[in-house]
């Protein structure tokens, strides 16, 4: 095998080529600016000379519910035709995972293309999309709360600083979510250059932002946040005074909270739940040091992590609680639980409690310490609202 390589600024052309290749993209100036800007905040590693195979992987900073955790998102993974299933990504990933612990990056998040084929690697599941449908005819009528609220259409550029005011105050930013630096908001403007953005605001204040697509027959809303009920039944009627000019209404987000309930008619709306993105923990031990429980107190409880990929994760580890500070540490002793670097992502990320998955013999151990682990955990699951 050809080892693994770090790649440079120098490698740029040759990378973006091998994409542009591998998933079938046409050049624009657009995905070139995109592109390069990505690169730019990415280490990227290969293999071959000339290039056969890469993994590009974005430095990003996420937030927990405050705190606040370096990850890396992996992207582009790539080989051409005639270097496929000659085990060049495995090794890619290996190297990868090193330099990200070096780094600082906790976690790493990527699409997958494939579920099955990033397990091996100790990604897992941990993001949902949800689409909602609708014919434009039945979106309800919204009511005027407040006359002071405007909505107003801005080129997609010009309203990145109050997008990123509402979305720095958005809860649902933080769970799990990219705390999104500038450049990404600039390559959010290339990479979707066929996006629009209408702009609540109160007097000066912006509350509340829409990004959306007007395509042939559907209205498509990728992005949606806000301040306050006045702020979002503003953004609602302005979405709604689009209803005669389109056959449908289509909403993609990250947030799986049901909306049936909001409609006068529930069965109009027509939601789709699909599996999202995936992520894994790089840095268990950091991970779980600084992780927002959700009880101030646990006596210590020792847990064996199986990890295959990154040996630093794997053993017995000790997680106690005491006044609110956490203490995770390297333990010898009998583990009362034992369980993946999968299984802990899908309990910390909110996807499975560590109840339900002793209930379905996901993991082992004692399940009165598998009930007070699993009510320290996060019950709600992480939200992403970002694409890499």
């Amino acid at each position: 095998m050809t080892s693994v390589d770090r790649l440079t600024a120098s490698d740029e052309a040759a990378y973006y080529a091998l994409a542009r290749y591998a998933f079938n993209k046409p050049q624009s100036a657009t995905r070139d600016r995109a592109f390069a800007s990505l690169y730019e905040h990415s280490s990227a590693w290969g293999i071959g000379t000339p290039l056969e195979s890469g993994v590009l992987g974005t430095h990003f900073e996420v937030d927990f519910a405050g705190v606040t955790y370096k990850m890396s998102g992996v992207g582009y993974v790539a080989s051409y035709p005639e270097a496929a299933g000659h085990g060049g990504i495995g090794a890619i990933m290996k190297e990868a995972f090193k330099d990200m612990r070096q780094a600082g990056e906790t976690l790493s998040y990527l699409a997958p293309f494939a579920s099955t084929f990033y397990r091996r690697f100790g990604y897992e599941g941990a993001f949902d999309q949800v689409e909602h449908r609708l014919m434009a005819s039945a979106f309800p009528k919204v009511p005027q709360r407040s006359s002071e609220v405007s909505v107003h259409r801005v080129p997609f550029r010009a309203a990145i600083p109050a997008m990123q005011e509402v979305y720095g105050r958005s809860l649902d930013a933080t769970r799990g979510g990219l705390r999104r630096a500038d450049w990404w908001w600039l390559n959010l403007a290339d990479h979707y250059p066929d996006r629009e953005v209408a702009i609540a605001t109160l007097g000066d204040r912006p509350t509340g932002y829409v990004v959306y697509q007007r395509e042939a027959a559907t209205f498509r809303i990728f992005e949606q946040f806000h301040d306050d009920l006045d702020a979002l039944l503003a953004l609602a009627r302005f979405i709604g005074g689009h209803r005669t000019a389109y056959r449908e209404l289509v909403y993609t987000t990250g947030n799986p909270e049901s909306l049936h309930d909001l409609l006068p008619d529930p069965s109009v709306l027509h939601t789709t739940v699909r599996p999202y993105m995936m992520a894994r923990i790089v840095d268990v031990a950091d991970f779980m040091r600084r992780y927002p429980y959700q009880t101030s107190d646990l006596a210590p409880v020792l847990i064996a992590i199986q990890d295959d990929y990154i040996p630093e994760n794997a053993g017995v580890w000790q997680l106690a609680l005491d006044d609110g500070q956490a203490s995770f540490t390297r333990q010898a002793g009998t583990p009362q639980i034992t369980l993946s670097i999968q299984q802990l992502v899908k309990a910390t990320f909110g996807v499975r409690s560590l109840q339900d998955a002793y209930s379905l013999g996901l993991i082992d151990g004692d399940p009165f310490t598998i009930t007070s682990v699993g009510s320290a955990l996060s019950g709600r699951q992480a939200q992403l609202y970002d694409y890499f």
